[in-house]
């Protein structure tokens, strides 16, 4: 049997196909075992972190109590804590239930900055002085219970692991900690800010400064009103403008027209929430202020 040099050729090209794609294969099966080894082994080689010389790398039941941290888990035994990439905690509780021991986890439990800072104030309370949110609006909030209870006030701070509200009835300038409520997120339904945007401060400077605008056109007279003083009378009117604007910009505030919003953060509230709650906060991180003075 004769074979031409053009079968030849293509009995070549399906060879190396079929070899290409057994290498294709075995090369994508080597590395997905390989990826599994890697990441299995990161798990196993995960090791708690030392949070404080205060607690180590295991908080105990008399330490829990002492420190007042993770006061909702029942039953508890021991917990430890491991570090994420972002400086946040994740939490590793050990509890009793039924006479049976389990473990949970807590992601994202709060930040590590925020515990040793309330480890700290446990052993010095005077030491704990909470840093004011320079950007500080005073926005009232509201937060709905999974009870179905609703409490208003302003809000202290917020962070992934509470929302401390502090009561309208309440004297802003000097906190009373009896004021402060703490919520957790397993107790919270929705957060709910009212916004109140004066409109007023758009509508009255560009009515006041267009209407004198406006009327001194209209005061022109006609040996004003010429092509060779056109350049003059912009310049004049535009800053007749800017007066009138000025004279309307008091105005909303003598006279707001206030139009309210509300805006609902629902649970969980996640990292994004917080950055976007960061305006309205009075304080970065009242949580450890609050545990300490309101034990």
């Amino acid at each position: 049997m004769t074979i031409s040099f053009e079968n030849l050729i293509t009995v070549y090209q399906n060879l190396f196909k079929r070899y290409e794609m057994k290498t294709t294969f075995y090369f994508l099966l080597c590395l997905t075992v390989i990826s599994i080894s890697t990441v299995s082994l990161a798990q196993e080689k995960e090791e708690p972190f030392i949070v404080s010389p205060l607690i180590g790398d295991n908080l105990s039941l008399e330490e829990r109590d002492y420190y007042n941290l993770l006061p909702t888990i029942n039953d508890f035994q021991w917990a430890v804590f491991f570090l994420n990439p972002d400086s946040t905690l994740n939490v590793k509780v050990t509890y009793m239930k039924n006479s049976v021991q389990q473990d949970t986890i807590i992601n994202n439990y709060r930040s590590l900055k925020s515990l040793v800072l309330q480890l700290n104030a446990a052993e010095n309370p005077e030491s704990i002085n909470p840093v004011k949110n320079e950007d500080y609006t005073g926005n009232e909030v509201s937060v709905l219970y999974k009870k179905g209870v609703k409490v208003s006030g302003n809000l202290l701070s917020a962070s992934p692991s509470s929302l401390i509200i502090y009561s309208l009835n309440c004297d802003d300038d000097v906190i009373d900690i009896n004021c402060a409520t703490l919520i957790k997120p397993a107790d919270l339904e929705k957060l709910i800010v009212k916004s109140d945007f004066n409109l007023g401060r758009i509508l009255y400077p560009v009515v006041t400064g267009l209407s004198a605008m406006l009327v001194y056109k209209m005061s022109l007279g006609s040996e004003n009103n010429t092509l060779n003083k056109m350049g003059e009378n912009a310049l004049t009117g535009f800053a007749i403008g800017c007066a009138g604007a000025l004279v309307g910009l008091g105005l909303s505030y003598l006279f707001p027209i206030i139009i309210s919003s509300d805006e609902e953060y629902p649970e969980p509230i996640n990292e994004d929430d917080i950055k976007g709650l960061s305006s309205i906060v009075r304080y970065k991180d009242f949580e450890p202020y609050y545990i300490q003075h309101s034990k």
